[in-house]
């Protein structure tokens, strides 16, 4: 049904903690040190994508195995070359959606409504949306 790049952020910190068993304090830290650099909503929220979590969990489990933070970031590289690769495929995806569209469709989403329309989406919990979406899609596929 629908495939979610896994460089999309869509999980709120919340969400990141229940998948990871990291506290918040944690994730903020890695982020502080330069290991992962999330994407931030208009009213400066952060949220993830399925990549980052993937990256936090590989932390949790250097630190684990005694790596230090210096080691990780060595061998994971820094969340400044994540950005870079975050951004090339926004850019990537609005041209995908420009070529495909007039504009005409998305042209309210892209103004934004007099309730400040947000996302295309709008559900107060988009990690469960994505987990039903994947679901589905299993099922789909059977």
């Amino acid at each position: 049904m629908v495939d979610i790049d896994p460089d999309t952020p869509i999980y709120s910190i919340g969400a990141v903690k229940e998948e990871t068993d990291l506290s918040g304090r944690q994730i903020r830290y890695y982020e502080e040190a330069e290991l992962i650099k999330p994407a931030r909503t208009e009213g400066n929220q952060r949220i993830y994508s399925e990549n980052d979590i993937e990256k936090l969990k590989k932390i949790k489990n250097l630190l684990a195995e005694g790596m230090k933070i210096a080691g990780i970031k060595k061998q994971l590289g820094t969340a400044e070359e994540d950005q870079a690769k975050k951004s090339k495929k926004t850019e990537e995806a609005k041209k995908a959606v420009e070529s495909a569209y007039d504009g005409r469709p998305l042209d309210k989403f892209n103004r934004g409504s007099e309730k400040g329309l947000s996302s295309l989406y709008p559900v107060s919990n988009r990690a469960q949306l994505v987990k039903i979406l994947k679901n589905n899609k299993g099922e789909n596929d059977k």
